[in-house]
């Protein structure tokens, strides 16, 4: 019996001995299964950091805000080293995990130098961009950029294959940890069958304990998951106020990795002005049992606070609860910055809408007005609730002609607005102009969704306008009439002096005759200008031969030119070049630049006129070799009463508006007057126009067209 008792003690003392190394041997296989949990953690930050180390080079290619991009990328730096040093520092031992991890330090020099390049491409596009350098050269860097762009993310993307790696060994590590796990406790299975063999209840118990562990794992990874993945920041703060902990999108809103803010107090993540109201109303809140602390019970506005010291407005709601007999705070964050910025701009919207003194009309796709403004009700005398629902046919005045808005909505469907002056009616029944701009709102696919009229009453800059022309009218008959009797009598006077009189008396009044015909070309001028403003001036559009209208201009202008000392050199072409517009008109541009060559060109030089075609468009050039252009008068040489060359004023006897009236004329024609001078060697004058050319009909180049595009005035020194 005894030796039955000593070989039960044995076997008991062996089993006891043998289970104690499996639990020592579970445990130490927990340890390994947790770190290997912490170590994952730490590998999906690594590859957060990663991730992030790109942004910035991408970024920057799509808005350019290098200066943001530069600083972002600098912080994700910082955080990319310390998540790395930490990592490097936990894998410390584990050989082969080292080696994956050590090995993203190369791709990290890439990547890291490669956005750096990105970034100084990016912010010298912008340095050639702002100072409108060549295209070429900016598309070389944007070339670059996306070479260097190709070679970061394979970078990255080497750098990700590393981490993938890595992890699948963590995996591995994970899985081995667990078979091991599973083996052991089918060996503990065994062991609480051998010493329980009587107890089939305690191995039930344990089995169910060991499922709902494993159940538990689960639910806590998906709950993990779950608060990794939402688009609000979650803070979890304890009874001292301490942060337990902090999900990612609550790191990245606030600028902190966790590791910086866990064990800290949770008021660090708040804007001083908030700090005080909101440890007040925690600590009412816990007084008494509140189940929640709202964010609009703090009484201020909800600010948080970034690493980088600023401050956000954001939504901040908390609620309280128990986790192993525990109270906790949970903090739900949201930045509201962006709701901010769209509220401010639909309250300046809604104050221009409601303050501007011009009349704002909003109608839907289909015309039926939605919306007006206080300004429109004084314009037109409706209220709101009079014309909201109506169509905009409430204020026709029936003054337009029959295919009015048929052009005008033709105009619209086509480039998407229109503006031109109107007549509509109050709601008194008075017609009155107005200016009217109408442009059409389209959604993100590009359909019309509303359009906006905006109209200003413009009745007392018509009376105006009527007001001046008559004045200008009256007054150039009353003058011109008796300077026509006065430039006669003079014209007699000086036909029969010569030779007769002092020299002094004749020179005196050559120079009346000289200012009273300067005064009637002044006059007509003033006309033209004035009917050329009002849009008055009738043009009658033909094709023409533009050499010949050019070498008749040259010979009219002969006999001036040769009283100056000038000569006057056509240089034609063989080419048959037409152009459509107003013979008399363009004469009249080619007499004022002939006669503005030739009155400041010096005894004996040669004015130079030459036709040839440019592109789509024939330029006729008057050069001369006169004194040139000064700087200072460049700027204005169109403007009226400048005169061409303010240095030289020996055969003045302009007007001062020769140059205004011919750049009128010239872009009524649809074409560029410009010019370029270089003091002292030669001033050239060109006038551009469309060509006409067989096949094409006479009306595709008169009416609505907007001027050729020439050259700015070259201010050469």
């Amino acid at each position: 019996m005894k030796a039955v008792y000593l070989a039960a003690w044995i076997v008991i003392g062996g089993f006891l001995i043998w289970s104690g190394n499996l639990l020592l041997n579970i445990q130490a296989l927990w340890s390994e299964s947790s770190e290997l949990h912490v170590l994952r953690a730490n590998l999906d930050n690594l590859a957060g950091a990663w991730r992030d180390l790109s942004r910035p080079g991408n970024d920057v290619l799509e808005n350019y805000a290098v200066d943001r991009q530069r600083a972002a990328f600098a912080a994700y730096e910082a955080r990319y080293e310390r998540v790395y040093d930490a990592l490097l520092a936990q894998v410390g031992g584990r050989r082969e995990l080292e080696s994956f991890v050590r090995a993203l330090t190369l791709e990290w020099r890439i990547l890291t130098d490669r956005a750096q390049e990105i970034l100084d491409l990016a912010a010298d596009r912008e340095r050639l961009r702002l100072a409108k350098g060549a295209p070429e050269e900016i598309h070389a860097r944007e070339t670059r950029s996306a070479v260097k762009m190709a070679r970061m993310d394979r970078a990255f993307q080497n750098g990700l294959d590393v981490l993938l790696r890595a992890n699948e060994l963590v995996n591995r590590g994970e899985q081995s940890v667990e078979g091991m796990q599973r083996s052991n406790f089918r060996r503990l299975y065994v062991m609480l069958l051998v010493a329980l063999i009587a107890s089939a209840l305690s191995v039930e118990l344990v089995r169910r304990t060991i499922h709902q562990r494993e159940a538990l794992r689960g639910v806590v990874a998906r709950i993990h998951a779950i608060v990794n993945n939402v688009v609000d920041g979650i803070v979890t703060v304890d009874e001292r106020g301490c942060i337990e902990s902090i999900n990612p999108t609550a790191c990245a809103m606030f600028g902190y990795a966790p590791e910086e803010v866990v064990g800290q107090k949770f008021i660090r993540l708040l804007d001083p002005s908030c700090r005080g109201r909101y440890l007040g109303q925690v600590k009412t809140g816990w007084a008494r049992g509140g189940a929640y602390l709202a964010a609009n019970s703090l009484g201020c506005e909800a600010l948080g606070r970034r690493s980088d010291g600023t401050s956000f407005p954001m939504e901040l709601a908390a609620s309280r609860v128990v986790v192993d007999g525990q109270w906790l705070l949970i903090h739900i964050v949201r930045d509201i910055t962006e709701r901010r910025r769209a509220d401010e701009k639909l309250r300046l919207a809604a104050s221009v809408f409601e303050n501007t003194t011009e009349g704002i009309m909003i109608t839907d796709a289909a015309g039926i007005i939605q919306s007006v403004n206080p300004a429109f009700t004084t314009i037109t005398q409706y209220r709101a609730d009079e014309v909201i629902g109506k169509s905009p046919r409430v204020l026709r005045s029936d003054r337009q002609e029959p295919g009015f808005y048929e052009q005008m909505w033709a105009s619209i469907r086509k480039s998407g607005q229109w503006q031109g002056e109107i007549w509509n009616r109050r709601k008194s029944g008075e017609v009155y102009p107005q200016w009217l701009t109408v442009s059409a709102i389209k959604d993100g696919q590009g359909r019309v969704t509303n359009y906006v009229g905006v109209t200003w009453d413009i009745s007392e800059l018509k009376a105006s306008d009527r007001v001046k022309e008559e004045f200008v009218a009256t007054v150039s008959h009353e003058l011109r009439t008796p300077l026509t009797s006065v430039l006669g009598s003079l014209g007699l006077i000086v036909g029969g002096v010569a030779g007769e009189v002092p020299e002094r008396v004749e020179r005196l009044v050559r120079i009346a005759y000289d200012n009273s015909e300067r005064l009637v070309r002044l006059i007509n001028d003033i006309l033209d200008v004035e009917k050329m403003g009002a849009g008055k001036m009738r043009l009658s559009f033909q094709s023409l031969e533009l050499v010949p209208l050019v070498r008749e201009a040259a010979e009219s202008n002969r006999a001036f030119a040769e009283q100056c000392g000038v000569s006057i050199v056509v240089r034609e072409t063989d080419e048959d070049i037409h152009v459509v517009g107003d013979a008399d008109r363009l004469a009249q541009v080619l007499t004022n630049l002939l006669s503005n060559a030739a009155k400041f060109s010096h005894a004996g030089d040669c004015v130079e006129v030459s036709v040839r075609r440019r592109r789509a468009a024939v330029r006729i050039a008057v050069t001369d070799h006169g004194p040139g252009i000064p700087k200072e008068i460049r700027p204005r040489v169109f403007e009226k009463f400048v005169q061409a060359d303010a240095s030289d004023t020996r055969r003045q006897g302009g007007t001062g508006l020769g140059l205004s009236i011919a750049k009128l004329i010239v872009e009524q024609h649809g074409g560029c007057l410009d010019f370029e001078s270089i003091p002292g060697v030669r001033t050239t004058f060109t006038v551009d126009l469309p060509e006409f050319r067989p096949g094409m009909r006479i009306d595709q180049l008169v009416g609505d067209r907007e001027p050729l595009e020439g050259p700015r005035h070259r201010k050469t020194a």
